[in-house]
C-alpha cells in the first residue's frame, strides 16, 4: 500500500499553513479529548477548543483561509471553523448517535499521528520500559505452560519486544549525537552544565542507560532467553504444533510457512541477543564517554577563557586546593581577600593512619643446620607404633563399643589429650578396608573438657562368612 492510500491527501495541509501553530495546538486538544472519552461529542470538543485556545483564537488572522465572516466574528465561530477545517482534511470523522448528537471518531492513521505529535510536544522519556524482562518473563511463563498457543504467542511477543528494544537503542545512540550538536551552540558554562545534568542526565542517562545497566539488563536475562528458544527450536513436534496454532491464528497461509516464520523469528532473536552488547550497548557506552569528555572539555575551556573575577577566583581556588598548607599563597592574597581557616573536631581528628617505615637491609643471619638425632627419632617412631598404632586404635574403639554394635560421640570420653587424639585417629582409619569398624560424620559437634569433635557414629563391621 502506498502512503497516500492509507493517509488522506490533504491531511497535513493545516500544518503547512500560516496558522500551523494554532492547528497543532488544536490537534493536541483533539488528542486530549478523545483520550478522555470513548464517545466524544462534538460539542465537548468545541467547548475544549474554546477554553484552551481562547488567546490563540483571538490573535489568529486566518488570512487565506476559507472562513466565513460569521465564523470570523467571534471566538465561538473560530472554534467552529477549526472543527470544520480539521474534519474536512481527514483528521476525524463524524457520526450521529442514537441520541441524535454528533460524535467525533478518530481514524487509525490520525490516532497514531496524534500519539506521535503529543509525545514530541511532551518530550518525555519512555520511563518504565522493560523489553528485556518482558521477553524473559513471557518466554518463561510459556515454557512452563503446556499450552502450545502460549508458546507460539510468546515467540511473536519476544520478537516484537526485541524489535522495540533495538529501536530504543538506536534512538538513544542518535539522541546522544544530538547533544553533541547542542554543545556547539552553547557559549556559557551555565548552559553546558544545565544541558548535561538536567537534559542529558535525566532524559538519557536516568531514563534509558541506567535501566539498561540495572533493571532491564541484557546480560542478566540473555542466557535464560536463549535457552528457552533453543529448547523450542530443537523440538520438531513442538514446532509443528506451534505452526498449526499460528495457522489457526492466521499468521500464515500454510503450516510450512508458519513453521519457517517461527524459526526465522527464533533465530533472529538469538542472534540479536548474541550481538546486542557488542553492536549496541558498547557503542552507546563509547558515545556517552565521548560526550562526557567533550562536555568536560567545553566547561574547562569556557571557564579558563573567562578572564573576569570568576576566572581569577577559579585560578586561586585551584591553587589553594592543591596544597592544604599553602601559607605563602595565603599571605600573598590576604590583603585582597579576607581568608580564614576553619577546622572542626570529629571522632577521627586524633587518629592518623600509620605509615609503614622504610625497610632497611640488615646483615644476613646464618642458619645452622643441626644433625638429626637418630636415637630420638627411633624412640619417637617406637612410641607412635606402640601407643598410637592400628592395634591401639582398634582396642580404643572396641572399648567405646563394648557389647553394642554402634556408638556415638557422647559415648566417647574426652578426659585427656590421648582420648582426643584417639578420636581423630579413629576417624582417619575408619575408612580403611582392614579396619573392623566404620565411622560416619554427622551434623553438629560435641564439646567436653575443652576438646571439640564432630558428631560421629561408629559402627562395627559385620564379619563375612
Amino acid at each position: 500500500m502506498k502512503f497516500f492510500e492509507a493517509v488522506p491527501d490533504e491531511l497535513f495541509s493545516p500544518l503547512a499553513s500560516p496558522n500551523r501553530a494554532l492547528y497543532a495546538d488544536a490537534l493536541d486538544v483533539l488528542y486530549t479529548a478523545y483520550r478522555e472519552k470513548l464517545k466524544l461529542p462534538e460539542d465537548m470538543l468545541y467547548s475544549m477548543l474554546r477554553s484552551r485556545l481562547e488567546q490563540q483564537l483571538a490573535e489568529a488572522t486566518f488570512e487565506g483561509e476559507d472562513i466565513d465572516e460569521d465564523e470570523l466574528r467571534d471566538i465561538s465561530g473560530r472554534a467552529r471553523f477549526l472543527i470544520r477545517k480539521l474534519g474536512s482534511k481527514g483528521w476525524f470523522e463524524k457520526e450521529r448517535g442514537t441520541d441524535f448528537r454528533e460524535y467525533i471518531t478518530v481514524p487509525g492513521c490520525s490516532s497514531r499521528l496524534l500519539e506521535l505529535f503529543h509525545a514530541l510536544r511532551e518530550d518525555t522519556p519512555a520511563r518504565g520500559y522493560s523489553y528485556v524482562f518482558g521477553t524473559y518473563s513471557t518466554l518463561k511463563v510459556a515454557h512452563e505452560s503446556d499450552n502450545v498457543y502460549d508458546k507460539m504467542a510468546a515467540v511473536y511477543g519476544a520478537y516484537d519486544n526485541t524489535r522495540a528494544l533495538i529501536n530504543l537503542l538506536q534512538m538513544v545512540y542518535h539522541n546522544v549525537k544530538h547533544y553533541f550538536q547542542m554543545q556547539i551552540d552553547m557559549h556559557n558554562v551555565g548552559e553546558v552544565l544545565a544541558s548535561h545534568f538536567d537534559d542529558f542526565g535525566q532524559k538519557v542517562m536516568e531514563a534509558y542507560i541506567r535501566p539498561l545497566k540495572i533493571k532491564d539488563s541484557v546480560p542478566k536475562y540473555r542466557i535464560s532467553i536463549q535457552n528457552v528458544l533453543n529448547d523450542w527450536a530443537e523440538n520438531d513436534e513442538l514446532l509443528i504444533a506451534m505452526a498449526n496454532a499460528a495457522l489457526a491464528d492466521r499468521r500464515g497461509d500454510t503450516p510450512e510457512n508458519c513453521r519457517a516464520d517461527l524459526l526465522r523469528k527464533i533465530y533472529w532473536i538469538q542472534e540479536c541477543y548474541d550481538n546486542l552488547e557488542r553492536d549496541y550497548l558498547d557503542e552507546i557506552d563509547a558515545q556517552v564517554r565521548r560526550y562526557t569528555r567533550a562536555a568536560t572539555q567545553k566547561i574547562e575551556n569556557l571557564t579558563n577563557r573567562d578572564q573576569n573575577i570568576r576566572g581569577n577566583l577559579h585560578t586561586v581556588l585551584t591553587a589553594l586546593s592543591r596544597n592544604r598548607r599553602a601559607a605563602d599563597l595565603v599571605d600573598t592574597i590576604q590583603p585582597v581577600f579576607r581568608l580564614y581557616e576553619q577546622t572542626c573536631l570529629s571522632e577521627s581528628s586524633l587518629w592518623y593512619r600509620k605509615r609503614p617505615g622504610k625497610r632497611t637491609k640488615a646483615a644476613p643471619v646464618l642458619v645452622q643446620e643441626t644433625e638429626a638425632d637418630t636415637a630420638a627419632a627411633a624412640k619417637a617412631a617406637a612410641l607412635l607404633r606402640s601407643e598410637y598404632g592400628r592395634g591401639a586404635i582398634a582396642a580404643y574403639v572396641q572399648g567405646w563399643l563394648g557389647e553394642s554394635d554402634v556408638c556415638r560421640s557422647e559415648d566417647i570420653p574426652l578426659k585427656n589429650d590421648k582420648d582426643y587424639v584417639m578420636s581423630l585417629l579413629a576417624v582417619l582409619t575408619g575408612g580403611d578396608r582392614s579396619a573392623d569398624f566404620t565411622v560416619q560424620e554427622l551434623d553438629g559437634e560435641r564439646r567436653e573438657n575443652g576438646y571439640a569433635i564432630p558428631e560421629l557414629q561408629i559402627s562395627r563391621k559385620e564379619n563375612d562368612e
